[in-house]
């Protein structure tokens, strides 16, 4: 590999070289075939889910909600997430190869880790501040509403906990970047809907409360820190408990045979595998004849 060649020192940090991608698109429970459906169907209920909720944020007039609250924000990456891993499974079965993963760029995938790591940690969160400081008993709603509201605060955590147990996704530390730059960003964006509108997204982040308000602010960074941390050895305790079944698993997917580090080949890299193919010819004399050979 020439010095042109050398991983960028973003690719270095973001340990892409290091993943195995295999553990995208298979499980250690079921087979890959299994794992697709899994995802269509859960990805199927959060496309519907996010259609309702256009339809009846545009219905109630609050359709600026949509892009600005925490819950459908976090909403809209856990859909994204499964449908990108969904498009990555079928890929794998139609082919039984990597090519979805490695044709694209090396961003996209660790992109994907990223998100990954902060939807695993976001819809643990969610559920419990919206069930133990935002629910209100006396709030009336029609069915579709329910539908949305409890898809979102409920079901939401059901859609990740079904991922987490049949995925094979590794936690490297350097994703807890996914979930802490991530709320650092969304309290830019609360400050942001504050400067617009003068109304706050959500009453703990409100400044007038003073250092109640800071602690919110450095609890919250703790608390994700803390989640993503329990949440990488809950993925490693999962892969233990799994570990017996993984080989069998491998074998009948095909997986065991692709390598565990599946990079993405360059145009650089083609064009030296080209030159190392196409060596100058030499001449030599035979018989008197002149004979050309590599």
């Amino acid at each position: 590999m020439t010095p042109a060649q050398q991983p960028s020192k973003l690719r270095t940090f973001l340990r892409y070289d290091r993943l195995d991608l295999t553990r995208i698109i298979s499980s250690n429970l079921v087979s890959a075939n299994a794992l697709f459906l899994i995802r269509l169907f859960v990805s199927l209920h959060l496309s519907a889910v996010f259609i309702a909720t256009l339809y009846v944020s545009a219905r109630d007039e609050v359709f600026y909600m949509v892009f600005t609250t925490f819950t459908n924000l976090s909403n809209i990456g856990l859909t994204a997430y499964y449908l990108t891993v969904t498009y990555h499974s079928y890929s794998f079965n139609r082919h039984r190869d990597l090519r979805s993963l490695t044709s694209q760029h090396w961003l996209l995938t660790s992109a994907l880790g990223l998100l990954y790591a902060s939807v695993v940690v976001f819809h643990i969160v969610v559920p419990a501040i919206y069930w133990s400081l935002l629910f209100d008993p006396n709030n009336t709603m029609d069915t579709l509403n329910e539908y949305v509201d409890y898809s979102h605060h409920g079901v939401d955590f059901a859609c990740i906990l079904i991922e987490m147990i049949f995925n094979r996704m590794e936690l490297p530390w350097v994703y807890i970047l996914g979930p802490i730059s991530m709320i650092i960003l969304y309290m830019f964006l609360a400050w942001v809907y504050f400067a617009v509108r003068g109304l706050w997204l959500y009453s703990f982040l409100d400044w007038s409360n003073g250092a109640m308000a800071a602690a919110w602010y450095i609890a919250l960074l703790i608390g994700f820190a803390l989640l993503f941390v329990l949440q990488k050895y809950i993925h490693q305790g999962r892969d233990r408990l799994t570990r017996s079944r993984e080989a069998k698993v491998a074998a009948c997917d095909g997986t065991d045979s692709l390598g565990k580090k599946q990079t993405r080949v360059t145009d650089e890299e083609i064009c030296d595998q080209k030159q190392e193919v196409e060596e100058p010819f030499e001449e030599v004399q035979i018989g008197g004849d002149k004979q050309e050979v590599v």
